[in-house]
């Protein structure tokens, strides 16, 4: 018998023969003080996510979190997943001083400022911060969206592109060739036509028409596809509102021949997709994040496609933007547990963790080093190759630099919505719009002699190869080690 058998031996034999009263005494003191049970307070965490298309995955990853590194640092996290009305409850949970510890990155909060609002921290201040960073390569900060100014608050670790998602099912139905889907806007005219005369209750193509922040991504990129700036002209600088017209342009004539799903204005992106998911639409606006949603969200009923945008005459005029987004969770600045936080950060960010993402086809990374050195296995999911494994017909950018800027009320999409119910001139609303951002930008430049225009002017673009090249200036606390 060991030494320690024989210990526990006595100890059993000094517990059997003491008082019932004592033996009580002594069991309450155990379960009430970690001196006694060697047990820890344990820290519990609040998540809020508005990436629904990601949520059975981190779910996983969290009770994994939870069950390894969780357990030995005392830290428990839950999550809360939100819908299309997740900033206002944000900022309404904010104002009571209820938000959650962390949230997911590219959620938006309202905010134009969310540092300043105090619902965001860099990781500057954390201990460890600096062995941190150095274990990623220098290409990772990149201001505005990793760095603000020039502090670190998050990795690039998602990148969204666009593609056209159609009905292969609906194609063969209405004597159309699945393997051809369209190229041009004339041909996708046709077929959406061809679609809606099919049968009674589908339609040839949607749009989202309801929400505005659409205009950042899908409208634009296709834009981008006909060799047109929009939303962000990287060449000059500027605010780029002309180059929706001939999408937009697009859906007006889909409209105005009745292959365009009904209630465009005010059909929601969540909506859309339940209805492709039924059978029910032809063609639309793809993004990556799509392929989550009618893979496990909306299991589509119907055999599904991806294509290339299409352009208005069917050639190549220049890549699309693939969006860059920071990842994985923003530290809110009203949290009482910013160093658990920062614990649950770091986790997520390793290779390992990311590559487990890129498996289960809900991240296109943008560092080479996951697929080269960390994903065992390739995502056999639905739709996922022909979005990531096409990255190189795009080209990556994010948002200009441009703290503290406060958009105008009125946005492409809401032009758009206005004529789609009312009418008017496509064009000349379109350019006085251009006109009011880029007015409302100079007036910016003038009120933040602090922001260099300079930053966000890349004089050498070129729209063909998608190759951005340097900026005018350069901001001076990228070139700064921390």
């Amino acid at each position: 018998m060991t030494p320690k058998n024989i210990t526990c031996k006595i100890i059993i034999l000094f517990l059997r023969n003491l008082p019932p009263t004592i033996f009580g005494l002594l069991l309450i003191l155990s379960l009430s003080f970690p001196v006694f049970s060697n047990s820890k307070p344990v820290v519990k965490l609040t998540i809020w996510t508005h990436q629904r298309h990601m949520t059975d995955v981190i779910k996983e990853l969290i009770s994994e979190f939870n069950t390894t590194a969780g357990r030995q640092k005392g830290i428990e996290v839950s999550m809360r997943i939100l819908g299309d009305d997740s900033w206002n409850l944000f900022q309404e949970a904010q104002k009571k001083g209820q938000g959650p510890d962390l949230y997911s990155s590219g959620f938006i909060t309202g905010y134009s400022d969310p540092f300043q609002a105090k619902a965001q921290i860099w990781f500057d201040d954390f201990p460890d911060f600096k062995q941190w960073k150095r274990q990623w390569p220098s290409w990772y900060w990149i201001e505005g969206l990793t760095t603000h100014w020039g502090h670190v608050f998050a990795i690039p670790a998602q990148v969204f592109n666009s593609r056209l998602i159609y009905n292969k099912d609906l194609f063969r139905a209405a004597g159309l060739d699945p393997n051809r889907p369209p190229r041009s806007y004339p041909e996708l005219l046709r077929m959406a036509k061809r679609m809606t005369n099919y049968r009674k209750g589908s339609y040839g193509f949607a749009y989202c028409g309801a929400e505005s922040w659409p205009m950042e991504w899908m409208p634009s990129q296709w834009a981008e596809a006909n060799g047109e700036p929009a939303y962000w002209d990287w060449k000059s600088g500027k605010w780029a509102m002309k180059g929706y017209e001939r999408v937009f342009r697009l859906l007006l004539d889909m409209q105005k021949d009745g292959s365009l799903f009904p209630g465009t204005a005010s059909l929601t992106n969540e909506a859309l997709r339940v209805q492709f998911a039924e059978g029910r639409i032809g063609m639309f606006m793809g993004e990556f994040w799509d392929v989550g949603v009618l893979n496990s969200q909306f299991p589509a009923k119907c055999d599904w496609g991806v294509a290339p945008i299409p352009t208005y005459d069917g050639k190549f005029h220049g890549k699309p933007r693939a969006m860059m987004i920071a990842g994985f969770w923003n530290i809110n600045g009203q949290t009482r547990y910013k160093y658990e936080a920062w614990e649950v950060v770091k986790w997520f960010n390793r290779y390992e963790i990311r590559a487990k993402m890129y498996e289960r086809g809900k991240c296109i990374d943008p560092d080479p080093l996951i697929i080269k050195q960390y994903v065992r296995k390739q995502p056999k999911l639905h739709g996922f190759e022909e979005f990531a494994g096409t990255l190189n017909q795009d080209y990556l950018a994010t948002y200009p630099i441009l703290p503290g800027w406060e958009a105008p009320f009125r946005n492409p999409c809401s032009v758009f919505k206005d004529i789609l119910i009312k009418g008017g001139d496509l064009k000349v609303e379109l350019q006085r719009l251009d006109q009011h951002w880029n007015n409302r930008l100079e007036k910016y430049f003038r009120e933040h002699p602090e922001v260099n225009q300079g930053w966000n002017i890349y004089p050498e673009f070129d729209r063909r190869t998608g190759k951005l090249g340097p900026p005018l200036v350069k901001p001076s606390f990228l070139s700064e080690e921390s």
